[in-house]
Formats: structure tokens, C-alpha cells, sequence
């Protein structure tokens, strides 16, 4: 049993002993039903008031529910009956690998009877394709090569017309398209396209459109625009013959059943891997891991809305405390002589605790069902508002959610109910009926005294807890709790309003202190959040209420010769002796009113900041373009200065920068673990144009070219030791540890004089020095960066994009300008970014 099974339990067993109850005391049953017959306006007015915090519950687990869906689907329609992928992959790059290794993993999988139904080869590849006749065309069209008989486990490609089509029945120069590849290239059967292969030394393939087939299984791998040639037509086409790069696995049973042999699968696979030495080949556990991250969007979405709608569900518990302690102002006659007639006070808090069972199951059903339809509202203009490219937005939820929501509703309620009525239950019967304040009594003073010695009791307990486990759920809360109890102690002895507003202005000054309470690696965030939020109310609140009737006596004598001194001193009787009830009213309009004025906050921080931001993420470029495919554009320059006027960019053609980009490995000298990090190979325009700044770098470098040691003074000077010193390396932000903005997540860590190594999948190293470390953690161009002849020197071309960076005049069209620039550079596959529109 689950834990929302048992609370369910739990929450069933309750109305069953409410039910045995009305069964054994009907006399009180009678009494509760009649309060609720008698005032059905107040019912009505009492439950919608209940029902917040189940409707907040319930919408936040709806939503979280269909986000878990939504991307679970989407898995699936990615991956179809895939389950596990063997390639050679570094630095996001599929390397080939020979064909025979597959024959070698088929083999020792059926000899391990490991439950797997199919194992096909793949060549994958990426490039720009365009179709003539149709006048369109798109750089990144992915080419899947595929050997007919080992598909039988992946399902056949299927036609708009329902027909079965396999890539062996391909003539040599024919392709079948994807319907996401026919729009893409508005591409129709019988149109010939031109495949752009390569980028250095370019290869151009001419193929011929068969048929199209719809977006599913297989031809909906990773929601690409996919062309499918048959396997050895492929591998003849881009010189890869007896290669392929990519393996995939279907476990045994359906697209969804199949993972639940991903762990037995992927053992087997990395067993016969080893044993054969297959030096390169990697596992990946595409549909677990898909899984498992659809699940945490899922559990992530969850906590987020509950968060936002903590403060709301707790503005629901003062309201529920409120409505009750109301009731039983209300009804304090009639309940001084139900007691002074006989009743016990243990039957009082069982007729209003019966009165209240039946608001709390009505209200927590209610607000489930509600919080279904918020979630559906949540879900709707999520649908409109955000993009999400091709995935299906559905609705859905789980009833596990609804039922978790109703017994957190009820629960809370029940909890809220027992504690206001045991409240109530403790009145004098003379003073009851004739309807008089409690008075302070020896007994009262002593359980105040007791409750506050418990409070700081559990405050130190959270305090020392806190420090010794370094954790700020302790550390945060602790404190505040030590010095309320201490509070609520002295007020026993009759100093209420200055023990507690004392401790109130200390919780302030505690959170609000610039001290470091939270342990970034292990604490919730979320939870934190949460705390510091209560305590900034709370002691706010504490704060006003047991000052209020001070300022407000200053108000009256200022007003006591005024004709408005009766209406004023009418209006502040009441808050000023209900001190109760008027810090629960206040407290729940404060916390929505303080998320309310955090998200505006936030949203007004983040508008202000984005011009600082996008001019510390662009370096000064507003526009970067790089290629799709491996190699450098021969002739770039050239191309660019006959195609565009160099009146389009800042400081005419100074303004056009470039870079060799390579995915690959950087390790610490000294150290054994490998991290995956860009190597930014920076041409002498862009060090001397660029605008990113540092947080710290050496005080001096040894020029190559002259063997002198040179002063570094300025931001310029750093970039441009680069270029004199090719052993030298510049390092983002995200190497120097974490920050607000960089979480600690196990990275590179190195400052200014550490040595790295940079190295490809073949073997092949650079070793450098970190002349400086970047004072971003860059969103276009993160990574390790040195002079363009480090990269050229050491590295092959196809093993490196290119990257380009151009400033633009102020007055140029900046969309024009990169429509242009993809039209001339489309063989090659250039794509443009707009900084500021990212």
C-alpha cells in the first residue's frame, strides 16, 4: 500500500468513527445538523472558504500530471519501439564505426538470451537539403540509412494511404520523406532534391522523392525531417562504405512495456562491448532516461506550483481557524448553556468537530473537483502562450492526484477544525452566556507558559540540527521558533506585546541579514523559499497586531478634539480588542500579497536587466551564425564581401569576426576526470572586438614572438595574449565555482595560472595555461577559448564547425540581413541567431 493509499485509509477510517459517532450520540449529531440546517447561506460561504487550499493542491498535481504525460508521449513518439542506442559519440558528434561490430553485439545478446526483438544498423547524418522544383529547401534534414531486413521489430513506414514501404525496395537514387521533411522542403513524389554533404570538401547527391510517409515509429525518430535511403546506398553516397554510426535496440515487448528491460539490455550491451574491446562504442538508455526526465519535468512543475501556492493554501488554514473561532464567537451563549444544561466540553468539541467533518469531506470534494478544472484553465494557456514546437499538449491527470488532494484538504481541515474547537470548548459558563471576555487565570498562564517552553525547545533542537548537519531547513527556521517561544514564555508572565515584538524584529534581522544559511548542494530551495516567506509575514504581523492598539491610541488623542473621534474610535474597537482574529485576517491578505508583490518584483527585475544581459551574454555581436555541419566555409570572407556591404556592419568589415569551434574533452593537469566543454578557436577580429570582460586573470604572460614577459592591465590586453602566446586559454564563468547564477553541479574548476589539456576522440592534445576567467557564464559561447591557429594546428576540419560573429550598424535590418546571409551560405548549411531575440 502507497502513501496515498493509507492516507486515503486513514482519512475513510475517520468518517467511519464520525459515522459510528453520529450512530452513538445522536443528541449532538442532532445539534450539528441543526447548525448547519439553520444557516445554509454561511455553509455555502464557510466551504468555498475551505476549499482553497484542496483546489491549489489538486490543480498543482493536475498540472504536474499532464506536463509528466505531455512529455512522456513525447518520448514515445521520439523513440517508438527504440529502447537502447550503441554509438560512438563524442562532443555531440557520431563518429562511424565498422558495420561487423554489429554482427559481434547480435551474437553475444541472443548467446546471453537477452530479451531484445530487434537490432538494426543506422547511418545518420545532417545536412542541408534542397528541392528545386518546390523552391524551398532546409539546412538541417536529417538522412537515415536503413538495412530493410533488420526492421521487422521497428514497424514498416507507412504511407498517407496506409500502404507498407521498406528502404529495400528504394531504387538507387530514390528516397522516401517524412511528412515533417515533405513540408519542410514542400516536397512532393517525383521531385528531386540535392543533399549538401560536407562543408570543406562538399559532395552533392541527387536523389528522387518515392513516396512520403507519415510522422510515426520510425519515421518520427527525434521529431526530425528525416530522408530514408536504403542502408548501402548510403554508405556509397557519403563515402562511408562497410560503416555506420548509430545501433538501435528494441526490447522485447510494445513502445511502452519494452523499458522495463532496459537495465537487463543495456548490461548486456556494455558486456559484449567490453569483451570485444570495442574501443569507442557507448550505451545510452535513450528510453529510461527519457522517462526518467519526463517524470522529473513532471514532479518539477509540481513543487513549483505548490510553492507559488503555499502561501495561498496557508491564507486557507488562517481562514479556516478564522471562520471556526467566528462560529464560536457567535454561538458562545448558546454553548454556555448547552454546558450549564449538562453538556460536558468533550461533547462540545465532538459536536463542533462533527460540524466540521461534514464542511471538511464537502469542501475537500469539492475543491478537488475544482482544482481539476484550474488545472485544465493552467493547462489551456499553457497551450496558447508558450511554444512548444510539435509536442500534442493533452490534458491529463492522474486520479491518484484528485484523491491525494482530497485527503490533504481534508486532513488539513480535520487538523485546523480539532484545534479551533478544543479552542472553543475551554470557555466558563457564566461568562458564556453573558457573553464576557475569558479572563486570565492561573491555569492559562501556565499551559501558555508550557506551550512556549515546548516552542523553544523545538527551536534550539532546529538550530543545533541545523549547524552540526549544515543544512539551512534547520538553520533558517531554528532561530525564529527560539525566539517566538521565548516570546510566548514572557508573555505568560503578562509582557506579551514587548517579548514578542522583540522577537519578531530579530526573525527580521535574521533573514534579512546577508549571512549564508542555505547548503546549496543539499537543501530544498523550494522548502526555504517557503520558510523565510512564513517568517518575514509572520513576524511582520506579530509586529503590527501587538502594536496596533498603541498607534492607534496616538491616533484618538490627536483626533480628540475632531468632530470624526466617535466614528474613529467606533472603527478601531474592534481590531484593537479581537487581536485574534484581526492577525489571522491580516496575516492571509499579507502572504498573497507577498507572493503577489514577489512575482512583480521578479518580473520587474528581469525586464530591467535585460538589456544588461543580452550585452553581457553578446560581447557587442548581435548577430552569431554557424554551420550545421562539420568543416569551414572555404572562402567566407570572399563570399560575404561580394554578396553584402560592409556599410551593414559596425567598423565596416572589423565588424565580422569568426571561429573554429570543436566539441571536446578538457581535463586538469594532475587530475583524472574528463569534463565536456567547447574548444572556442577565436580569430584576431574577434579578440580584438569582442566586449566580454573578466573577473580575474594574470598580471603578465611571456610573449612568444618576442620571449619578453608583458603586463596585462586591461580586458583587451588578456584577449589579445592569445595571439601572442598560443599555450595560453581563456576559460567562462562556470569554471571558477558556484554562484547565483551557476549552480554547483561538478565542473571544471581551474583559475588563473592552472594548466588544462584539451583532447579529441582520437587521442589528439593541446595543453594550455588559464591566462582569465570570464566574468559571464556565457549562453552562446561557453567553453574554453584560445587563438584560431591552436584549433587549425591540432585539430582536422572535420572535426570542427565554424562559428561567426557580426556587430551590426545600428541603422541595418537585422532580419533582412540574416535571411540574406542563410540564402548565400544555404549549401553549407549557415544558421543565424538574433542575440537579443534568444
Amino acid at each position: 500500500m502507497d502513501v496515498p493509499e493509507m492516507a486515503l485509509f486513514a482519512v475513510v477510517v475517520g468518517i467511519v468513527l464520525a459515522g459510528l459517532l453520529l450512530a452513538a450520540r445522536p443528541l449532538l449529531a442532532r445539534l450539528a445538523a441543526r447548525n448547519i440546517r439553520r444557516r445554509t447561506t454561511r455553509v455555502v460561504i464557510v466551504i468555498l472558504g475551505l476549499l482553497v487550499g484542496t483546489a491549489v493542491i489538486s490543480s498543482s498535481l493536475v498540472v504536474g500530471d499532464t506536463l509528466s504525460y505531455i512529455f512522456l508521449e513525447d518520448v514515445y513518439v521520439r523513440l517508438g519501439a527504440v529502447d537502447e542506442i550503441v554509438s560512438n559519440e563524442f562532443g555531440g558528434q557520431l563518429f562511424s564505426f565498422a558495420e561487423t561490430n554489429l554482427t559481434q553485439i547480435r551474437a553475444d545478446l541472443a548467446t546471453a538470451k537477452s530479451p531484445v526483438d530487434g537490432i538494426a544498423p543506422t547511418l545518420l547524418k545532417v545536412m542541408p537539403v534542397r528541392n528545386v522544383g518546390g523552391n524551398k529547401g532546409n539546412q538541417q534534414i536529417t538522412i537515415m540509412g536503413l538495412n530493410a531486413s533488420y526492421e521487422g521489430a521497428f514497424g514498416p513506414l507507412t504511407t498517407r494511404d496506409g500502404r507498407s514501404l521498406d528502404t529495400g525496395a528504394l531504387r538507387p537514387d530514390d528516397v522516401f520523406a517524412n511528412a515533417r521533411a515533405a513540408a519542410d522542403l514542400n516536397a512532393t513524389p517525383g521531385q528531386n532534391l540535392t543533399l549538401f554533404y560536407g562543408t570543406t570538401n562538399q559532395t552533392l547527391v541527387h536523389v528522387i522523392v518515392a513516396d512520403i510517409v507519415r510522422d510515426e515509429g520510425t519515421a518520427s525518430y527525434e521529431r526530425r525531417p528525416i530522408l530514408f535511403m536504403d542502408l548501402r546506398r548510403a554508405q556509397s553516397a557519403f563515402s562511408e562504405n562497410g560503416s555506420i554510426n548509430l545501433i538501435r535496440v528494441s526490447n522485447v515487448g510494445g513502445v511502452v512495456e519494452g523499458v522495463a528491460f532496459s537495465d537487463q539490455v543495456t548490461q548486456d550491451l556494455r558486456l559484449s562491448i567490453a569483451s570485444h574491446r570495442l574501443i569507442g562504442l557507448r550505451v545510452q538508455d535513450a528510453k529510461a532516461n527519457g522517462i526518467a526526465q519526463a517524470v522529473q519535468i513532471g514532479r518539477a512543475a509540481t513543487e513549483l506550483f505548490l510553492v507559488m501556492g503555499a502561501f495561498g493554501i496557508l491564507a486557507g488554514i488562517l481562514l479556516i481557524v478564522n471562520i471556526f473561532v467566528m462560529l464560536a464567537e457567535e454561538r458562545k451563549p448558546e454553548l454556555g448553556i448547552a454546558r450549564a444544561v449538562g453538556f460536558l466540553r468533550r461533547d462540545l468539541l465532538t459536536a463542533f468537530a462533527l460540524e466540521g467533518t461534514f464542511y471538511a469531506i464537502v469542501a475537500a470534494a469539492v475543491g478537488a473537483l475544482a482544482g481539476l478544472g484550474l488545472g485544465y484553465v493552467m493547462i489551456y494557456f499553457f497551450d496558447r502562450l508558450v511554444p512548444h514546437g510539435d509536442v500534442v499538449v493533452t490534458f491529463h491527470f492522474d486520479p491518484t492526484s484528485v484523491i491525494t488532494a482530497f485527503v490533504a484538504g481534508t486532513s488539513l481541515t480535520w487538523v485546523t477544525i480539532l484545534l479551533a474547537s478544543w479552542r472553543v470548548s475551554r470557555l466558563n459558563i457564566v461568562r458564556a452566556i453573558r457573553d464576557l471576555p475569558e479572563p486570565a487565570t492561573p491555569e492559562r498562564s501556565r499551559d501558555i507558559l508550557i506551550g512556549g517552553l515546548l516552542v523553544t525547545l523545538a527551536g534550539l533542537a532546529l538550530t543545533a540540527w541545523g549547524f552540526l548537519m549544515d543544512t539551512g531547513i534547520g538553520k533558517i527556521p531554528g532561530p525564529p521558533v527560539f525566539a517566538v517561544g521565548l516570546g510566548v514564555m514572557a508573555a505568560s508572565w503578562g509582557r506579551a506585546r514587548i517579548a514578542l515584538t522583540l522577537a519578531s524584529f530579530f526573525n527580521l534581522a535574521w533573514i534579512l541579514t546577508p549571512v549564508g544559511l542555505l547548503n546549496q548542494r543539499t537543501d530544498n530551495v523550494s522548502v526555504a523559499f517557503v520558510m523565510t516567506g512564513i517568517i518575514l509575514v509572520g513576524s511582520g504581523i506579530l509586529i503590527a497586531v501587538f502594536n496596533v492598539s498603541e498607534v492607534l491610541r496616538a491616533l484618538l488623542r490627536r483626533a480628540s478634539r475632531g468632530a470624526g473621534r466617535p466614528v474613529l474610535t467606533t472603527a478601531v474597537s474592534y481590531p484593537t480588542e479581537k487581536r485574534f482574529r484581526t492577525g489571522m485576517t491580516v496575516a492571509m491578505f499579507a502572504l498573497i500579497l507577498f507572493m503577489v508583490t514577489l512575482i512583480s518584483m521578479v518580473q520587474g527585475l528581469q525586464a530591467s536587466s535585460l538589456d544588461t544581459f543580452v550585452r553581457q551574454q553578446s560581447g557587442g555581436y548581435d548577430v552569431i551564425a554557424y554551420t550545421t555541419s562539420y568543416g569551414e566555409i572555404p572562402n567566407f570572407r570572399q563570399m560575404l564581401q561580394q554578396n553584402f556591404s560592409d556599410r551593414l556592419f559596425l567598423g565596416g568589415w572589423n565588424g565580422v569576426s569568426s571561429a573554429s569551434v570543436l566539441p571536446a574533452k578538457i581535463q586538469s593537469v594532475g587530475g583524472n576526470r574528463s569534463y565536456d566543454y567547447t574548444l572556442w578557436g577565436v580569430d584576431n577580429f574577434l579578440l580584438r572586438s569582442n566586449g566580454y570582460g573578466f573577473t580575474r586573470f594574470l598580471p603578465s604572460y611571456v610573449n612568444e614572438s618576442t620571449g619578453l614577459r608583458e603586463e596585462l592591465t586591461s580586458r583587451e590586453s588578456v584577449w589579445l595574449s592569445l595571439r601572442y602566446n598560443h599555450t595560453l586559454a581563456i576559460v567562462d564563468r562556470s569554471a571558477a565555482g558556484p554562484n547565483e547564477f551557476v549552480p554547483d553541479e561538478s565542473r571544471l574548476r581551474v583559475i588563473p595560472g592552472d594548466s588544462i589539456r584539451a583532447f579529441d576522440a582520437a587521442g589528439r592534445v593541446v595543453n594550455l595555461t588559464i591566462v582569465g576567467v570570464l566574468e559571464q557564464a556565457l549562453q552562446f559561447t561557453s567553453g574554453v577559448f584560445v587563438d584560431q591557429d591552436v584549433v587549425r594546428a591540432v585539430f582536422p576540419a572535420q572535426e570542427r564547425y565554424t562559428a561567426y560573429f557580426f556587430q551590426m550598424d545600428p541603422t541595418a535590418d537585422v532580419g533582412a540581413f540574416r535571411a540574406d546571409l542563410e540564402r548565400v551560405f544555404f549549401p553549407y548549411g549557415l544558421q543565424t541567431i538574433d542575440i537579443r531575440e534568444e
